[in-house]
């Protein structure tokens, strides 16, 4: 659940359609209007659809408690809207200067953004994200695709700092698909493995042992698969045997602050050369140095002339984060008039 709602606040966030926005028919009433840009209410009409009618990612931000739906028979929360206008008027801040800074977007760069907006989903579940009407889904695309880009670009990411980066930080790509069995005692860990060395079958008594026995609910359902992953995530002593240990066979016992490890290492690759994962030290060096980024989007929003739509409420500017309050009466509390469909 915490995926969808990291996507819901940022990376959907960073992907509302902004194509056209300054040539907006005047005869389209506004939602709201930032530095002489037009927002539309049928643009936000559109968004508002989209995530209502997509009926896996809805069911997700309800779990979430995130209140979607007005009261009223086709209308939506009036919070609701207003989060997502507000969010609006961001990227339209950040889609500015982007085009001030004459940056452009790659296939690659496109490519990117959709493995950044599937991994964003619950159980990176992609059926989510092509829920969307295509439209859509590719502004969500090009819109995160644009965010990435300008945060780079604010953060300094040249190639000499990605490979500086990338040498400092190899733990990061290794790769090892690993199994473990958790006891509480180094007496049970030692039956265990004079166990495995006699069956005739040992990933099928591997198994059952840590369904039975694992301390670890977790991996122990899964028959002790802890997965394919970076082994810099484990605790020192069990990172070093999922880094050394030979593929395959059962290694000795491992004291761990959790009890004793049964470890199999299933499979370990070697670390890919830079260009491989040229796109995951871009996004990592980038996640580690959100403060120009942020710094750039607080001073802009702060100083950014909006008007909003008296219907949606006022944009407020006394707080932290400049934002839209939506309307005080009762009816604009719980539900906005747009109706469904636009």
């Amino acid at each position: 659940m915490k995926n969808l709602n990291r996507l819901f606040v940022a990376a959907v966030a960073a992907s509302i359609s902004l194509t056209g926005l300054a040539a907006c028919k005047s005869a389209d009433p506004y939602a709201a209007k930032v530095n002489g840009v037009t927002l539309t209410k049928a643009g936000l009409d559109n968004e508002l659809n989209a995530i209502r009618n997509n009926k896996k990612y809805l069911d997700e931000l309800e779990k979430g408690n995130v209140v979607v739906k007005g009261t009223g028979a086709g209308t939506f929360d009036a919070a609701f809207v207003a989060r997502v206008l507000t969010r609006r008027i961001y990227l339209e801040i950040i889609h500015a200067e982007f085009v001030k800074r004459k940056l452009k977007l790659s296939s690659a760069d496109l490519a990117a953004a959709r493995e950044q907006l599937v991994a964003s989903m619950p159980e990176q579940d992609a059926t989510i994200l092509d829920g969307f009407p295509k439209a859509y889904y590719n502004e969500i695309r090009r819109t995160t695709a644009e965010v990435t880009k300008l945060q780079a670009a604010l953060a300094d990411v040249t190639d000499a700092n990605l490979r500086k980066y990338y040498s400092e930080h190899l733990d990061m790509f290794e790769k090892a698909c690993a199994a473990h069995i958790l006891v509480e005692t180094k007496a049970e860990a030692d039956t265990i493995k004079r166990d495995l060395a006699r069956s005739k079958d040992a990933t099928a008594t591997f198994a059952d042992i840590a369904k039975t026995k694992s301390k670890d609910p977790g991996s122990g359902a899964n028959g002790g698969d802890l997965g394919c992953a970076s082994p810099s995530g484990y605790v020192d002593e069990f990172k070093d045997a999922v880094r050394t240990q030979a593929v395959g066979v059962i290694g000795e016992p491992v004291k761990t602050e959790f009890g004793y490890h049964i470890v199999r290492v299933d499979s370990r690759d070697p670390v890919p050369p830079f260009e491989a994962v040229k796109d995951q030290v871009t996004q990592a060096i980038t996640d580690s140095q959100q403060g120009p980024f942020n710094d750039f989007l607080s001073n802009a929003s702060a100083k950014a002339k909006v008007e909003v739509n008296p219907r949606y409420g006022k944009y407020d500017k006394s707080g932290e984060s400049p934002q839209i309050v939506p309307p005080d009466s009762p009816d604009a509390t719980n539900t906005t008039t747009a109706p469904a469909g636009g």
